[in-house]
């Protein structure tokens, strides 16, 4: 379906959840009902050619923006989508669409101001294929209502086929649901009902970030949280929606980088977005129904647990074995805990892409972003008191809760000269939801009465997070070295184990006085938003 606006109304938006899986696992789950359907109904079969253009330096993807001219039999329709270089659950996501006579790019009939600001200035015959796709679509309606009630009409498209970039081949397969009127949260909906016919995932990258990766042989890297954008007058409720939505869209994000594992900072990104969200249900806490509270913190431990040990291993081959090799290029036992240690990343990352693929996980997504498209916290048992804090503005809670936050670490950071290991852990983990709930407020005060105490407390989580690692590293290698079957191969590791814990047992009575000052400064420095 072409969609076109007329000049200088803004582009429609495109909304759509996919999934992936075994081509053989698609076909029977595209033969089901709802997708299937009882009625005979028989879905419209089409063959696609999409060629994707970009200039040289790829400037268009560097924007945000997928630029494609689709042969759909006799027809050729150009397309621009803004926002496409983001990797989410949902895709949501302008364009703008035109018929134009052949495969020639013909960027200057693009009416759209804001996506016509967003290409730029473009020369003539700048524009040069970059990757194809070719499918072979089905596509069905659903019209009806969804588990609540609500009129959905959802545009369901089996893809099958390949993407192809500089004689490479990737094969694709991809149920894709695409809302065409009803709330968004029908389509978690519709995806989880789904899941009782067959297990998927969800796939959180376009078509168009698989063509340029295959296209430029870059692999998915990690990415940081995008910036929230949180103002003093909003009401509590859409803070909290907010928010939320931000951590979910941040480790989703990451989803592939930490499959792929060729980016030590996917895995971590992963787990940072994860370690928000939890933090945040703990500002959000006393405002949600307890039933709802547990079961979100307990699907995202379990999903955090099953990311640890990659990223313990990452961080113990790069920040910590690393430097002693550095000191010590020759020897041979440290060789041996390379080696070691590489293949326990290895088991590690296999076990994480098996619990990235359960429907357990799966089912946690959906769950979670119908929640949050829905605001199903209201109406799920709140008390009276619960649902006039959510309407209150922000602003009142926020100097509350920050209060909060930093009077726990002041609490567990008293003494700090003569805390022992498990107490600064404790703290450590104070710091982290201190910081995580900082960032959350970004906005609501100037950033120059913020600047030095959040310098502060950043120094004080990396003191603290080098004795966390130190500490993990001595659980690593104990479980590395007892689970070593006897011989030479074990006195080696049992060797190299005790070098890294001598050196880091001497590094932390060295870095002692710089924590402990990195303490003093930050008890010294006054908070912000009681100004």
């Amino acid at each position: 379906m072409v969609s076109e606006t007329k000049p200088g109304s803004p582009a429609p938006v495109e909304t759509e959840l996919k999934l992936r899986g075994d081509p053989e696992v698609l076909l029977r789950l595209w033969q089901a009902p709802p997708l299937g359907g009882p009625d005979g109904t028989k879905p419209k079969v089409k063959d696609l050619e999409n060629v994707y253009y970009d200039t040289a330096d790829l400037r268009l993807r560097k924007r945000g923006l997928a630029f494609r001219i689709r042969r759909d039999g006799a027809r050729f329709i150009q397309t621009v989508k803004t926002g496409d270089s983001a990797a989410s659950a949902v895709l949501s996501r302008s364009e703008w669409e035109g018929e134009v006579p052949s495969l020639e790019p013909q960027p200057e009939i693009v009416d759209d101001p804001a996506i016509r600001a967003a290409l730029g200035l473009l020369l003539p015959g700048e524009l040069r294929p970059v990757f194809t796709t070719r499918v072979h679509r089905e596509v069905v309606e659903l019209n009806g209502t969804d588990s609540l009630g609500r009129m959905k009409v959802i545009e369901a498209a089996f893809d099958r086929g390949e993407i192809e970039a500089a004689g490479a081949r990737e094969t694709l397969a991809e149920i894709e649901l695409e809302l065409v009127e009803g709330p968004a949260g029908a389509l978690f909906d519709l995806a989880l009902a789904l899941q009782d016919i067959a297990p998927t995932q969800i796939e959180t990258r376009s078509k168009s970030a698989r063509g340029y990766a295959l296209a430029t042989g870059r692999r998915p890297a990690g990415v940081r949280a995008e910036p929230l954008d949180l103002t003093a007058t909003m009401r509590v409720d859409e803070a909290l929606a907010a928010v939320l939505e931000n951590c979910l869209r941040h480790w989703s994000a990451n989803e592939a980088a930490a499959l792929d594992g060729s980016d030590p900072e996917g895995v971590h990104q992963m787990r940072v977005g994860l370690r928000r969200f939890r933090s945040a249900l703990s500002v959000f806490g006393e405002l949600l129904p307890e039933s709802q509270l547990d079961w979100l913190k307990t699907e995202a431990k379990w999903t955090l647990n099953a990311l640890g040990p990659a990223r313990d291993w990452d961080v113990f081959q790069s920040d910590l074995l690393a430097p002693l090799e550095a000191d010590r290029p020759e020897d041979p036992d440290l060789a041996a805990l390379r080696t070691a240690a590489r293949e326990r990343q290895s088991r590690a990352y296999q076990e994480l892409r098996e619990a990235l693929s359960t429907p357990r996980y799966t089912r946690f997504l959906l769950r979670l972003g119908g929640w949050l498209e829905d605001r199903a916290w209201h109406g799920a048992g709140l008390t009276a008191a619960q649902e006039a804090a959510l309407g209150q503005p922000f602003i009142t809670l926020a100097d509350t809760l920050l209060a909060k936050r930093h009077r726990q670490v002041m609490k567990r950071g008293k003494g700090f000269k003569s805390l022992p290991t498990a107490a600064r852990h404790e703290l450590r983990i104070a710091v982290k939801k201190l910081r995580y709930t900082t960032e959350f407020f970004r906005g609501l005060y100037p950033a120059k009465r913020e600047k030095a105490y959040l310098a502060a407390l950043r120094d004080l989580q990396e003191s603290l997070g080098h004795l966390n690692d130190v500490a993990v590293t001595e659980h690593l290698l104990v479980d590395l070295t007892e689970a070593s079957p006897p011989g030479s191969g074990a006195r080696q590791l049992e060797r190299a184990v005790g070098k890294v814990i001598g050196w880091y047992a001497r590094a932390l009575l060295d870095f002692e006085p710089e924590m402990r000052d990195t303490w003093k400064s930050f008890a010294a420095t006054a908070p912000y938003w009681n100004k």
